[in-house]
């Protein structure tokens, strides 16, 4: 057989081969580059939140650092382009350094190593412009004696501009109506501050995973508070962390509140309501078998409640709550000092009437002289604590 040219420069297989597809080696380096990306890149972030996008979904940056931000959305953008920009032989890659790049000298066939670093920037308002220095050392044919190395400049623009989410929420727009009420009373003022404070810890959650899942607006209403929703499923996230800390119940109900113009279909507007329990902290409560109780906890499991007949502490869960009846009762507080102590018998003096009478000696310890909180309820008196000064 014949000695054998490169049918581009004319070189012989003998000083520059062994051909591949007719081609020396450097000939099919040339006419096979593996970095196939623009010179010129253009992407965008959110100048209200600072999001950008990734594979044509908005996401949420790592830093909100300004000058961080530019480079992580313009290294984003060109990562990207870098992956999608490779010739079909190279099936996979990876990211490594400039410095390691360099000591590359071997990959198998189909792989490659991309490296890229900043060589010019202006920052200093928008559209942000970055120069990146992009190298890349691929092998994609096996008769290949030397890498690809090759070398490009890429400029990324980097414009601001207003994501939908942000969009959304500068319009008023909300998706969901989150209430808190409770059972028959007024969400007390310690309940508002402890509901409004758990809200905010969880919406950072649920922002994590649902970027629609902002506060659109907060209204406190004479009964409870009502949080306006970016999304439904953000407001039932919401109930249920309310509910498994404070206990009570979900619900929702539905309000037509239009048609949507792309489909044509009905919109509906979701009212999630939770209601918390009747019962507060310092209520006296009674269960269907006549016992009294002092509730000292509520909580998502249920109530911790003292007996006020032996002054030991029991737990409730909600359902057994619900089984044995246990309601609000009212009792009328006063307050007696203990004037004598007999082996069963304790005499006490009401401190606003002077009147004096005898009680069953309690099964905690109380003292002559002292004075305690005292329960009136269906003509019984109960101790209920020590008076704290």
């Amino acid at each position: 057989m014949g000695e054998r040219f490169c049918y581009r420069c004319g070189i012989s297989e003998e000083e520059g081969g062994p051909l591949i597809e007719g081609l020396c080696q450097v000939c099919f380096r040339k006419e096979n580059p593996v970095l196939l990306i623009d010179g010129e890149l253009n992407t965008e972030l959110c100048q209200n939140c600072g999001s950008y996008k990734k594979r044509g979904v908005w996401v949420d940056p790592k830093t909100y650092e300004l000058e961080e931000l530019i480079f992580e959305v313009a290294e984003s953008a060109l990562l990207e382009a870098i992956e999608d920009s490779f010739d079909e032989g190279v099936k996979t890659f990876g990211l490594v350094s400039p410095e390691e790049l360099e000591s590359i000298q071997e990959l198998p066939v189909g792989e490659a190593v991309v490296s890229f670093e900043p060589v010019d920037w202006h920052i200093e308002y928008f559209p942000a412009i970055i120069t990146y220095e992009v190298r890349v050392r691929a092998r994609i044919h096996e008769l290949q004696r030397e890498l690809h190395d090759e070398r490009k400049h890429v400029t990324v623009y980097v414009r601001q501009t207003v994501c939908p989410r942000c969009q959304k929420f500068l319009g008023g727009y909300f998706e969901a109506i989150l209430q808190v009420r409770a059972e028959d009373r007024p969400l007390a003022e310690d309940e508002r501050k402890a509901v409004e404070k758990l809200v905010e810890e969880k919406v950072d959650e649920i922002m994590r995973r649902d970027r629609m899942g902002f506060i659109q607006d907060t209204v406190e209403k004479e009964e409870g508070l009502d949080f306006y929703m970016g999304s439904t499923s953000a407001a039932r996230k919401l109930a249920q962390a309310i509910r498994e800390h404070f206990g009570g119940t979900v619900s929702e109900a539905y309000e037509l509140v239009g048609l949507d113009r792309q489909t044509s279909r009905e919109v509906y507007r979701t009212s999630v309501s939770v209601r918390l329990p009747k019962f507060r902290r310092g209520d006296i409560v009674r269960d269907g078998k006549g016992k009294v109780y002092e509730v000292e906890r509520v909580d998502g499991k249920g109530l911790a409640m003292r007996d006020l007949s032996t002054g030991e502490s029991e737990h409730r869960d909600w359902k057994t709550v619900e089984r044995e009846s246990v309601e609000t009762v009212e009792a009328e507080k006063r307050e007696a000092m203990v004037t004598s102590i007999r082996r069963t018998e304790v005499q006490v003096m009401d401190m606003e009437t002077y009147e004096t009478y005898e009680l069953e000696k309690p099964k905690f310890e109380v003292n002559e002289g002292e004075i305690y909180e005292m329960v009136h309820l269906g003509g019984r008196r109960y101790f209920l604590r020590r008076k704290s000064y």
